[in-house]
């Protein structure tokens, strides 16, 4: 089966979203903003959920593995809701003026999750649409954990590298140097798995596509006017349309990625000897 040392890879990346969220999340879990557990929550699940298939296809639990597979077309739209969830905060945030970050950087964290929820859709409908070819879908399916990466990690280098940690905010450009600095660890990560597999692992390079796309526009489009006047917008929408977006968004890419991963139907005349 391919990618042998795949659940090692996802506890890695679990590991990695502990440390990095521990602070602003898990932490102070009872007291944080409904739009953190609508995101964490779903995308916790979803990150083992992608490690208990890398195990249960190892394993060659296949039915189990058939399974909890179909589960994510349930799954997978809340995991875009927790993140439109988290543009509905930055948007609301930037509005009313919450936070020096999201005033600073509002736009460049709306950009970036936009992308992300980009990434996410094109990831999990091919990996529907390819279900049937193993490298293909697991590819697919591994990269998304990879999408969520950098946010913890970003953390964890503002937490434990000095030349990074911010404090105060003469220190905030640092905020973004990390975030740059995690997507290009990712971009290190696709290229190692690129080397070793090559050809194969040509879904982690359409995941590193839409990284590269991340780290220009957030790096590039501070204070953009038009990135800004959609936070507004967003801001002043209720959350529920926000939110419920994500939610459309998501459960029209499970049943479209669904449908291009059928069986192309036989014609029973066709399928009958002569």
């Amino acid at each position: 089966m391919p990618y042998r040392n795949a659940p090692y890879y996802v506890l890695a990346c679990i590991a990695v979203i502990l440390a990095g969220f521990w602070e602003s999340y898990f932490s102070p879990i009872l007291t944080v903003p409904w739009q953190f557990h609508a995101h964490g929550v779903a995308a916790s699940i979803w990150v083992l959920m992608v490690l208990f298939q890398s195990w249960s296809v190892q394993k060659e639990q296949l039915p189990l593995h058939r399974a909890v597979g179909k589960s994510s077309l349930i799954l997978f739209p809340f995991l875009i809701c927790g993140l439109t969830a988290i543009i509905d905060l930055t948007g609301k945030g930037f509005v009313a003026g919450n936070g020096p970050t999201r005033v600073l950087f509002g736009g460049q964290f709306f950009i970036g999750l936009a992308i992300a929820v980009a990434a996410y859709v094109t990831l999990y409908y091919r990996a529907l649409k390819y279900r049937r070819k193993v490298w293909q879908h697991s590819g697919y399916m591994l990269a998304t954990p990879l999408i969520l990466f950098e946010s913890p990690f970003s953390r964890v280098l503002g937490t434990w590298i000095p030349p990074l940690q911010v404090h105060g905010p003469q220190d905030f450009p640092r905020i973004m140097t990390t975030i740059e600095l995690g997507m290009a660890t990712e971009l290190v990560i696709i290229a190692v798995i690129w080397w070793r597999f090559r050809d194969k692992a040509r879904p982690f390079l359409v995941a590193g596509g839409f990284i590269v796309a991340q780290m220009l526009t957030m790096g590039l489009m501070q204070h953009n006017p038009a990135l800004e006047r959609i936070l507004v917008l967003i801001g002043t929408v209720p959350s529920a349309l926000v939110v419920g977006t994500g939610f459309t968004i998501g459960a029209l890419t499970s049943w479209a990625g669904w449908q291009a991963g059928k069986r192309p139907s036989v014609p029973v005349a066709a399928a009958q000897p002569a």
